[in-house]
């Protein structure tokens, strides 16, 4: 019998707990797998595919067998893919500290250069993997996507940045839901948010393609 009302909105709302606590505890033990530093991006992937699937109403997949699955096959190129941006990311940061460190104007543009550029890298950073669980492309057309979707969509940039405040900030207030919500309550704001612009952005180029055929 299916629950309707407040009791069907309250099942609902469980149901979501206890599968987001289930991922999350995957995602950790993944993590753990891989020693950290190569099992956090592929337990990464592994996790927001599955709750990619669960935002198309794929809901009846069995999460542990996905989640090794994708784990397994993504493990080498999940890792690459995020090594490559923990180096941008280096790189942009160590650019910025010298430039802050020398006393002149053109190394204070320099460096306001380089913040702006910090600040488009983190955004990009929150498109980069909902994007790659979402779309099979060569490393660098991710990297150009996500550049991309954050300098022509900034609306939905901030967005993306309060889907990942909100959860972290939760986080930090109430530390005991990290081992159950600390990836899997971010995924879900990223991959929710992240859907509804890459939507947009299909749209737009269906209908920009239907207009060239006429």
């Amino acid at each position: 019998m299916e629950l309707t009302g407040w009791r069907g909105t309250l099942y609902r709302y469980m149901d979501w707990g206890m599968k987001l606590a289930y991922v999350n505890i995957l995602w950790l033990v993944g993590m753990v797998i891989g020693l950290g530093i190569l099992g956090f991006f592929p337990a990464t992937v592994a996790m927001l595919t599955i709750i990619r699937k669960w935002s198309n109403g794929e809901e009846d997949i069995k999460s542990f067998t996905l989640f090794r699955e994708i784990y397994k096959k993504e493990f080498l190129k999940s890792n690459l893919f995020g090594y490559i941006w923990v180096i941008i990311g280096i790189i942009l940061f160590v650019d910025l500290q010298f430039f802050r460190s020398l006393p002149n104007i053109a190394a204070l543009i320099a460096s306001f250069f380089f913040f702006i550029l910090g600040v488009i890298y983190l955004i990009a950073l929150l498109y980069a993997f909902p994007l790659y669980v979402g779309y099979q492309m060569k490393l660098i057309q991710y990297f150009k996507d996500c550049i991309y979707i954050v300098l022509s969509n900034p609306l939905f940039a901030i967005f993306m940045v309060l889907g990942f405040y909100f959860p972290y900030y939760l986080m930090m207030k109430i530390p005991g839901l990290i081992p159950f919500y600390g990836g899997s309550l971010i995924g879900v704001a990223l991959i929710f948010i992240s859907n509804k612009m890459f939507q947009i952005i299909e749209s737009k180029q269906r209908h920009n393609i239907n207009t060239a055929h006429k």
